[in-house]
């Protein structure tokens, strides 16, 4: 009988699990290398090919590039909010018995792995994106992308009872248990336009228009389970619901305005999926299932048609609305210091979007023109607080950028996950007098 029970329960967490990691992909948390190593401080920096991820408007400033290219950036990253490096190596590595390979808790290692779950439960998220072949021309973007993100929420209960065990008396609730996932590519076309006003000395209005294909979508609608645990017996009772679908082609729209005062400062800010949405009409399911049981000991069984049940059944055609993702930013330079500051907020929680707002704060050191040094500091958002370095090389118009970020602080032992990122390309920066310049990369993309 508990184990019809045991497998069930497997069952549901498995496909709850496969919900969530079949389609690991984001569409608002693509980050460039030199972006990612300034903490993500990059809306007023950004020019040329890499303006349309985070202000288009920055096409049209006097001092975008004149040429750039793209041909690879790439991003991938993984972290939690429970366990960082040290713990891994604590309990899962050095714990090992050299001979069985087995590993071994007492009570108190129990109990700090337990502690260290925060009371809503362990929260895993993953992120990929890979930009191709792509190209800015003076005002003109154009740019490919695949992208995408997953979300997993696990119960602490899921982990409390096989490494604690149960109490008599206790009621156990798997209720805090969540996933999305969301993967889609996108082609872009943006463009900048400078405008004249009176407040700047340079302004710039500009907007992406954006062709996304849904490649895949899969949530958990609800996830609910509880045992309580009495002297005479168990009572069980839980129910899921999951929706999962293949992707059309639909559409969004960001907009942008960016300024610049002076020679050292530019403020932007930038609206990304104002407008839009996505449809989902190919293979759309919707799978639901429930476990009930009263009073359930050794001599009263289940009767398996009544108290277990799943279902997987075709839906309608529905679409997703893309979430309104604001950024505002500002970078100043002084010498060879270029300093910049983000804020990103979302509007709505979804798989690709968190609604806790994000501050980023990054700096960049060009005394070595050609190997640029930076640093980053992200609060806020999902990663919560983070730190960031990176490098460039820049040898004449190529252009090589690498990024890392801790979820925490930068020792390898406190970090509870990173993102990783390289980009490869052309920069051909213009001078004031019109011409190309391609050792000036302080705007570099």
């Amino acid at each position: 009988m508990m184990r019809r029970i045991q497998n069930q329960l497997i069952e549901t967490t498995m496909f709850l699990l496969l919900v969530i990691v079949i389609f690991p992909f984001t569409l608002h948390a693509q980050m460039t290398a030199r972006g990612l190593g300034m903490g993500g401080a990059y809306t007023a920096v950004a020019r040329g090919v890499h303006a349309a991820d985070y202000n288009p408007a920055n096409l049209g400033l006097p001092d975008n590039v004149k040429f750039s290219m793209t041909i690879i950036s790439a991003e991938a990253g993984i972290w939690n909010n429970a366990f960082n490096k040290e713990m891994y190596d604590k309990y899962l590595v050095e714990g090992a018995d050299p001979e069985t390979n087995q590993i071994y808790w007492d009570e108190n290692d129990v109990e700090n792995i337990l502690d260290a779950i925060p009371n809503d439960g362990l929260n895993m998220f993953t992120n990929t994106s890979v930009k191709g072949f792509s190209f800015s021309a003076g005002r003109f973007a154009f740019s490919i992308r695949g992208t995408g993100n997953s979300f997993l929420s696990l119960d602490k209960t899921a982990f409390e009872i096989p490494l604690a065990g149960t109490k008599i008396g206790k009621t156990y609730s798997f209720n805090n248990t969540d996933g999305k996932g969301i993967g889609v590519g996108l082609v872009s076309f943006s463009w900048g336009q400078p405008m004249k006003v009176s407040f700047a000395d340079h302004f710039a209005f500009g907007s992406t228009i954006h062709l996304i294909y849904g490649g895949g979508y899969a949530q958990t609608d609800y996830a609910n389970f509880t045992i309580d645990n009495m002297v005479y017996g168990v009572n069980l009772n839980g129910d899921y619901k999951a929706t999962y679908a293949l992707g059309n082609l639909g559409w969004g729209l960001d907009v942008g305005a960016a300024a610049q005062m002076g020679k050292k400062w530019t403020l932007g800010a930038s609206l990304s999926q104002l407008l839009g949405s996505i449809p989902w009409s190919k293979d759309m399911k919707v799978v639901e299932g429930f476990i009930k049981g009263d009073s359930i000991n050794v001599e009263n069984e289940l009767d398996e048609e009544e108290d277990f049940d799943d279902d997987e059944r075709d839906i309608a055609a529905f679409s997703t609305k893309l979430p309104v993702v604001l950024r505002v930013g500002c970078s100043y330079k002084e010498g060879d210091v270029l300093l910049a500051a983000d804020y990103y907020q979302s509007f709505k929680e979804s798989a690709w979007a968190n609604t806790t707002p994000r501050i980023s704060i990054g700096t960049e050191w060009q005394k070595v023109r050609w190997l640029p040094l930076r640093m980053g500091v992200i609060l806020g958002g999902r990663m919560g607080f983070g730190t960031s370095f990176g490098l460039g090389l820049r040898l004449g118009s190529f252009v090589v950028d690498l990024g890392v970020m801790n979820q925490g602080f930068i020792s390898p032992n406190n970090s509870k996950g990173m993102i990783l990122a390289i980009g490869m390309g052309i920069d051909m920066q213009r001078k004031s007098n019109g011409s190309t310049k391609v050792s000036d990369f302080i705007h570099s993309p």
